[in-house]
């Protein structure tokens, strides 16, 4: 697999000053280690304060390790003069579009960061007219951003990334301030662009339904990874997932109070297991 983003021991405090001499020093993630394969779908998990938002911050150079190595297709972010590229590699999309979107009409918003390229006006409209048609939302083209609801916002943040044609887009707790039908929208975009584009897609997140779509699952805890693998498997581990303060699908739920059989995700796995038991 071609990987697009490596996490390799790293470590980082927002500490202005620290002493790691006397043991003084509050590590956001510490001694940090995965890797990101172009095609992956990934869910990462953690209470407030576990260090996943600094994970997804510290994936395209807006933060920079204090120790260890991040690297995007190889550059590592330390190296300032290869920012901008390391961000036409990693995109990201924030909790609030409110602070994301800076334009007054949305097809102008999402050609922001094709046009900070450099690209010309003729490549720059088809990759606007791509994106908007690819999170559905081209026939807003020409609509204020503000009219639109919190899930279109987000559809239109969105947009403005695929536009700059990563290989990796992060989103952290992109559906956290979005309504169920919002959080769905959001939820189809992301899997579209996966699996039409072979995109890969670290999505943060405080819902474990959300989580059980993924193909991974990472849980963060004290800023480091405490489970990394499948959904299926992750969720098994119940009793430490509560520990640190997370829950698990209510379907996995059900599933184990009843005992039934297999690792069952979703409503639709534990309605056939149940039949199944029955007959």
């Amino acid at each position: 697999m071609e990987s697009v983003l490596k996490f390799d021991d790293v470590y980082f405090s927002y500490d202005e000053e620290t002493d790691e001499a006397q043991g003084e020093v509050h590590w956001a993630v510490s001694d940090l280690s995965l890797e990101v394969n172009r095609g992956d779908f990934i869910a990462v998990l953690g209470h407030n304060g576990s260090g996943k938002s600094t994970l997804a911050k510290l994936s395209n150079a807006i933060l920079i390790p204090d120790k260890g190595e991040v690297t995007v297709k190889g550059i590592s972010t330390k190296d300032e003069d290869r920012t901008l590229e390391i961000r036409r590699h990693v995109g990201m999309v924030f909790q609030n579009p409110d602070n994301q979107i800076v334009a007054t009409v949305v097809e102008e918003d999402v050609a922001f960061g094709p046009e900070n390229l450099g690209l010309d006006p003729a490549v720059i409209r088809e990759r606007v007219d791509d994106a908007l048609k690819a999170v559905g939302m081209y026939e807003f083209r020409d609509k204020e951003p503000h009219n639109l609801s919190g899930g279109q916002k987000q559809r239109v943040a969105i947009a403005g990334i695929l536009a700059m044609r990563p290989e990796c887009i992060v989103l952290d707790e992109s559906t956290a301030m979005l309504d169920p039908k919002g959080r769905r929208e959001v939820l189809e975009t992301v899997r579209k662009l996966h699996d039409e584009f072979g995109m890969a897609v670290v999505f943060i997140t405080h819902y474990m339904d959300e989580a059980a779509l993924a193909d991974r699952v990472i849980v963060m805890e004290q800023g480091r990874v405490l489970f990394d693998g499948a959904p299926c498997d992750v969720f098994q581990n119940v009793e430490e997932l509560r520990r640190v303060g997370l829950d698990v699908p209510q379907a996995t739920e059900l599933a184990l109070s009843l005992g039934l059989p297999g690792k069952i995700l979703t409503l639709t796995e534990c309605t056939d297991a149940i039949i199944d038991s029955l007959k």
